[in-house]
């Protein structure tokens, strides 16, 4: 096998969740339910993805980032090594 079929290897990124996060999620009304089904298929095909907004958070939130659902529903996860850990889900307000 040539060295060229692996320029396009990504490591699959692992997603787990806390319980928290689970609870909100499915406490989850539509069309919110959906649409953040269609962003965590976004975050786990690629986390950069511009649509999604994601940000590094500063301040006491310093270890952890966000990425947005929609305007005012966001989640707050964590990296561990390659695994995204899911803590929050919520608002603005919510989250941060």
């Amino acid at each position: 096998m040539s060295s060229s079929c692996w320029t396009n290897f990504e490591p699959e990124l692992h997603i787990t969740a806390s319980s928290r996060f689970l609870r909100k999620a499915r406490k989850l009304k539509e069309p919110q339910a959906s649409m953040l089904r269609a962003a965590l298929r976004r975050f786990a095909a690629d986390p950069g993805d511009p649509l999604l907004r994601t940000q590094k958070l500063k301040g006491e939130l310093d270890a952890y980032w966000a990425f947005s659902v929609e305007d005012d529903l966001r989640v707050l996860f964590r990296w561990n090594g390659d695994e995204a850990f899911l803590v929050n889900l919520g608002s603005h307000d919510q989250v941060y």
